[in-house]
């Protein structure tokens, strides 16, 4: 398979690439800091900051040089800061929500190119869908997850989907494992790690 990964040089990430690579797919890496990127496992490794729009823009351009389709976009794009002040909300929105916006937005063509193509997230067990959040990272984290549900329903009829993987913590090696199997879950998958 042909999967991009965003956020490849995180502790996740790295290990979701390992595991990508192992199995014999095509691994397109993404970081925002060269040297980091150099030492991840990866088919090609691509130097873009996803939270600014034209320069994801400008990487699904160029990816679509090469590729066609892709078959997963596995975004792993994280941070966390506690509090809720304008600052954190700022920085934690422009990683968890802004970053899969224009990461999912500019490669939807690819992905809906592919045969069963996959967008996989993690999110926190700190979202809830009963109440209003307790804090930025889960305020950031809940829009991130509706915004995969929007997608859902905009891929309906389609044979692309979204699929949440939730975690009280993340552990890399075993978040990785659940998340390079993405394609065993149907669209819309609440998967708890």
């Amino acid at each position: 398979m042909r999967v991009l990964v965003t956020g490849a040089t995180g502790d996740t990430g790295r290990a979701v690439c390992a595991l990508l690579m192992a199995r014999g797919d095509t691994v397109l890496a993404v970081g925002t800091d060269a040297s980091r990127l150099e030492t991840v496992d990866a088919t090609e490794r691509l130097v873009a900051d996803v939270t600014d729009r034209d320069a994801t823009d400008a990487l699904a351009a160029d990816v679509a040089t090469r590729h066609e389709s892709l078959d997963g976009i596995l975004h792993l794009v994280g941070g966390w800061k506690p509090g809720w002040s304008d600052e954190v909300t700022d920085w934690l929105n422009a990683r968890l929500v802004v970053s899969l916006l224009n990461v999912s937005e500019a490669f939807e063509r690819m992905l809906l190119a592919a045969p069963a193509g996959r967008l996989a997230i993690i999110s926190s067990t700190v979202v809830t869908h009963d109440g209003p959040p307790s804090s930025a990272y889960a305020a950031a984290k809940l829009a991130a997850e509706s915004w995969v549900a929007q997608l859902n329903q905009r891929w309906a009829g389609t044979h692309a989907g979204a699929v949440t993987f939730v975690a009280k913590s993340v552990e890399p090696s075993s978040a990785a494992a659940a998340v390079v199997a993405v394609w065993d879950h149907p669209a819309g998958d609440r998967v708890l790690l």
